[in-house]
């Protein structure tokens, strides 16, 4: 059982506040909007004894700040024990020059053009998933589409077996979620074991895909070494059978709870790509830690080498500071820096893509069903970790030919 450590001296009593991304209350329901009040309560840089003691970073501009200099607040496990683990996750796990290497190997295939030409396979997924479950008048969307859509793309992405798409989930979400760090570990080491044999096949056999492009790569001149083979491809993994659920399952839950919303989207579809934007602004999913490189104050706070520090994109966009009358959601707002892919150097790489395969989806889910419900009183349990997402979201629509299907 994770154990709250004492306080550091540097700390002032003042900038210490009790949160757990893991377990935490403010997690278990309405995450964005329990972590943003709390937030707005708090210092915008605090510390937390939870999850072995760290800082997290509340305000947005400091984290846009913070996260634009990678030479004080490092990816770089060596300066954040925490983030020491087996297999790294690379590139996140480094910072420039070496992270702009590593990174330039798979920058082709996630930039505009490069996702773009995947549009129409995208398309023909969300249709063939939707129609899967239109007829029946209902669905659990996490578990039957959510899971599949993005994580099924993947898996073709990277040639890997459809088969074992329950096996990967499974353990990305004990990577993700697990509050026990041991768990967490253990998770990730069952996943670069599986990920070993791909790599071994894809370096006899390279294909078109993105194993193969990542592995094939050259860091001035020099191939990959084994462990930043692994630590590459365990990183498009981790990011490619997780996250895209996540947000989608709370895009489209918050969606069926607000139904002059989506009937906005109904009415005038063209307008998804812009609303899109706004429905993300309130439902990040993905944090990221960092570790301070030396002693140092900054902002009126004093830091010491190793300090961990946590940043919430999830909630940034929830900043009255950044956004005004932040929990409005409105489509007609002009869009704000959101910072749900980060922000700096180490900005998410497969934003591109996520945005093309959630715009897709949308199009296509309004196509068919012109109205749909939360099957659920009350608020939906979530699960916090590395990665918010909400445990399950029970649909119910208008069967075909029912009347009230009509647009």
């Amino acid at each position: 059982m994770n154990t709250k450590p004492a306080i550091p001296a540097h700390v002032s009593p003042e900038r210490v506040v009790d949160f757990d991304r893991f377990q935490g209350p403010e997690v278990q329901r309405c995450p964005h909007r329990q972590v943003s009040e709390l937030f707005a309560r708090s210092p915008g840089l605090f510390y937390t004894p939870g999850d072995r003691g760290h800082w997290v970073v509340a305000s947005a501009a400091l984290a846009r700040d913070m996260l634009r200099q990678p030479e004080k607040f490092s990816s770089d496990p060596v300066h954040n024990v925490a983030n020491r683990r087996n297999p790294p996750t690379l590139p996140n796990q480094c910072d420039p020059p070496l992270h702009t290497e590593l990174r330039r190997i798979i920058n082709p295939f996630f930039a505009p053009n490069g996702v773009q030409r995947l549009e129409e396979q995208i398309r023909a997924m969300a249709c063939g998933l939707i129609d899967g479950v239109l007829a029946r008048g209902q669905c659990e969307f996490v578990g039957e589409i959510a899971q599949r859509f993005p994580v099924e793309l993947f898996l073709r992405m990277a040639d890997a077996p459809l088969d074992d798409r329950e096996l990967l989930i499974a353990k990305v979400d004990r990577f993700t979620r697990a509050s026990q760090v041991q768990d967490r570990l253990a998770a990730l080491e069952e996943l670069a074991d599986y990920l070993k044999s791909l790599i071994a096949l894809r370096e006899t056999s390279p294909g078109d895909d993105l194993v193969s492009l990542a592995i094939h790569g050259k860091v001035q001149g020099q191939p990959l070494s084994s462990d930043q083979k692994l630590g590459m491809v365990t990183l498009l993994f981790l990011g490619g059978l997780d996250t895209v659920a996540a947000m989608l399952s709370f895009i489209i839950a918050y969606l069926g709870q607000h139904p002059e919303h989506y009937s906005q989207l109904v009415t005038e579809p063209g307008r998804i790509g812009d609303a899109l934007e706004e429905l993300m602004r309130v439902h990040g999913v993905a944090g990221t830690e960092r570790g301070v490189t030396a002693d140092m104050r900054y902002e009126g706070v004093d830091f010491k080498a190793g300090d961990r520090l946590l940043f919430m994109p999830h909630v940034y966009g929830l900043d009255p500071d950044l956004v005004e009358d932040p929990m409005r959601v409105d489509f007609d707002r002009p869009l704000s820096s959101h910072l749900v892919f980060g922000s700096g150097p180490h900005r998410c790489v497969g934003s591109h893509l996520a945005r093309l395969e959630m715009r897709v989806f949308l199009e296509e889910w309004v196509r068919r069903i012109p109205s749909f419900a939360v099957n659920h009183e009350g608020d939906l349990p979530t699960r916090g970790g590395l990665v918010w997402s909400p445990i399950q979201v029970p649909l119910v629509w208008p069967s075909p030919g029912d009347p009230r299907s009509a647009p």
